[in-house]
């Protein structure tokens, strides 16, 4: 047993050292990589590159990729649209060439690029789209450019939206798993929980899924129609008949300027540029140029900050957070960080989230009133969703803005109790036996269902979490509780659609969001401190994601409907309903819609 021991902390020992030695010279190497390089600047008459070939999230940052343990860069959609904005006015910068390639976004952050790049036209440079195949996404972004070109046999997908849901009743049924639904009384819309108990959508659920469907695509289509000058009815008869089946086509019906190889693309840039065939064409990839971006637009002295933006992003949980994960503990400090700053005159809360914890969320709420108590103003941006803890959060503003394309309301609470006696009884020939103290010692054990009275006292318990959060929308959005109630009771709403019924208040992105903070808090110049903020060095980005547990259940914005994702989001629904956890009872959407 001795030597046992002896050799156990020898090797032990050794893999500390060796761990060390390795993580010194990662950081090391991380130090040369991110470090010590000349600022990037910007040659005369040069074009943006704007090749979108990453995920965009709501800010910039790096990830370790758990397939293949690789770093992985998300790009920030503040950052790009930052970007676009100051090549706008940038003397170096003659246009953009915009190649979309593989990229993942959300319905509002896609409104803000589009909103993004339409502005940039305004300046009378040119805007030059090109890919080997459009998505209805990235379609939708190119087609306010003043040309676009499409690859000879590359593709353009025109078919309109859906939504497709998993369910997993029957599979529960033969596993003899019965889960336990406690939702609030009236809270028909809350889906969350559909897939778990039904085989199809509900009708209300598909009454307002339909809706904000809808809505989308209404706007999706107007805007196309603005930009190409084709009808509405044609475009929604093109999608029904499934006209566009190539490149061609897409040429045909003025989808596309163009059928061009990428080299011919550029032999059109060059015309633009006026530059001979034998020389190359000056360009700066977006990467490179966010960089410049952020150098001239740098404040130097941080006192001078006098609008903060908060970001939370995420499913809402309690404790530490991530740049993907709302903490309610690293979100309420990044608060207190803007509350307690002297320069810092207002808030701007920017909100992308399904919600999660109703406890996490009314801790965040409660920091929010902190700031509106203090004196400074709070204006809220949605992102691609602020429903359900994320309208909680968001609701006490004095301000809320949202796309026509954000996802928000998803007013309402639920909590799932699986009972799995039966599966381990019958399936897997697993018994329990147990002793207890008082009666109800067992309220949360899985292997045997509810009593009647357990039941009721759970029941009582969602529906008084309800009754506060529509307490809380009513009293910040100074609407009676009558009201809120009427367009809460679990439904989602569009953007759009929310403004009609008072949940918001204008449509618009991030920079309206601030500019309406500045001028609520008398401010002439906004000068922005982001929180969290970037790191300078890319590098312990990466040495983070690698220290950190990697055990989350991501789910991919782009493909929605594919078998893995639903599968992978409804895990990761029941991997935040511990039932021994505080964060049991939840307000939270069930999935995300995209455009494909």
């Amino acid at each position: 047993m001795k030597q046992f021991f002896k050799y156990f902390l020898a090797s032990g020992l050794a893999y500390l050292v060796f761990g060390v030695i390795f993580l010194s010279i990662m950081i090391g190497i991380g130090s040369s990589m991110f470090k010590g390089k000349p600022p990037v600047t910007v040659k005369n008459n040069s074009i943006l590159h704007l090749k979108l070939d990453k995920p965009i999230s709501e800010t910039s940052y790096f990830e370790l990729d758990q397939s293949t343990f690789q770093p992985s860069e998300k790009m920030g959609i503040n950052d790009i649209v930052r970007s676009i904005d100051y090549a706008k006015t940038d003397d170096k910068i003659k246009g953009i060439y915009f190649e979309p390639t593989s990229f993942s976004a959300g319905l509002a952050n896609l409104e803000e690029l589009h909103d993004a790049l339409e502005d940039f036209k305004e300046s009378g440079k040119f805007l030059v789209s090109y890919s080997e195949g459009y998505s209805q996404a990235s379609y939708y972004l190119a087609s306010v450019s003043d040309e676009i070109y499409i690859y000879p046999t590359g593709s353009l997908a025109w078919s309109g939206l859906s939504s497709e849901r998993m369910f997993f009743s029957q599979m529960l049924d033969k596993l003899e798993i019965d889960m336990q639904i406690i939702r609030g009384s009236n809270n028909k819309f809350k889906s969350a929980v559909e897939p778990f108990i039904l085989d199809k959508m509900s009708p209300a659920n598909r009454e307002q899924t339909e809706k904000y469907m809808f809505s989308f695509w209404d706007h999706m289509v107007s805007e196309i129609s603005k930009s190409r000058n084709i009808g509405v009815e044609q475009l929604n008869t093109l999608a029904d008949e499934m006209s566009i089946t190539n490149a061609q086509k897409a040429v045909d019906f003025k989808f596309a300027t163009g059928i061009k190889y990428q080299d011919e693309v550029e032999d059109i840039l060059k015309e633009k540029m006026e530059i001979e065939d034998d020389k190359k064409l000056k360009t700066i990839s977006l990467n490179k140029y966010m960089s410049v971006a952020k150098r001239k637009m740098k404040v130097k002295n941080l006192k001078n900050h006098n609008i903060a933006i908060v970001y939370a992003n995420g499913e809402i949980i309690s404790g530490k957070g991530s740049p993907e994960m709302i903490g309610s503990e690293t979100t309420v400090k990044h608060l207190r960080k803007a509350r307690l700053a002297d320069s810092v005159k207002a808030v701007v809360l920017r909100v992308n989230s399904p919600g999660g914890s109703a406890l996490a969320s009314d801790v965040i709420w409660r920091e929010i009133e902190l700031i509106k108590k203090s004196g400074k103003k709070v204006v809220v941006s949605m992102g691609n969703l602020a429903a359900s803890g994320g309208y909680y959060i968001s609701c006490n503003a004095d301000k809320i803005f949202a796309q026509e394309n954000t996802i928000t309301g998803s007013i309402g609470v639920f909590g799932m109790i699986p009972n799995a006696q039966g599966f381990f009884n019958n399936k897997m020939g697993i018994t329990f036996d147990r002793a207890k103290t008082n009666e109800h010692a067992d309220l949360m054990s899985i292997s045997k269902p509810l009593s009647d009275e357990e039941y009721k006292v759970i029941q009582k318990e969602v529906d008084r979490i309800y009754d506060d959060f529509i307490t809380k929308v009513a009293e910040g959005r100074s609407i009676s509780k009558e009201m809120v109630d009427s367009i809460g009771q679990g439904r989602v709403w569009s953007g759009k659609d929310a403004i009609e019924i008072g949940l918001v208040d204008e449509i618009g992105g991030i920079e309206d969001a601030v500019n309406y903070a500045a001028e609520l808090a008398n401010i002439e110049k906004p000068i922005i401190l982001d929180i969290p903020k970037r790191k300078k060095d890319q590098f312990e980005d990466i040495l983070k994601a690698l220290s950190e547990e990697q055990d989350k259940v991501s789910t991919s914005i782009n493909s929605p409907g594919t078998f893995s994702s639903e599968l992978l989001n409804q895990l990761q629904i029941l991997k935040s309903l511990n039932i021994q956890s505080k964060d049991r009872i939840q307000a939270r959407m069930p999935y995300v819609i995209t455009i494909k």
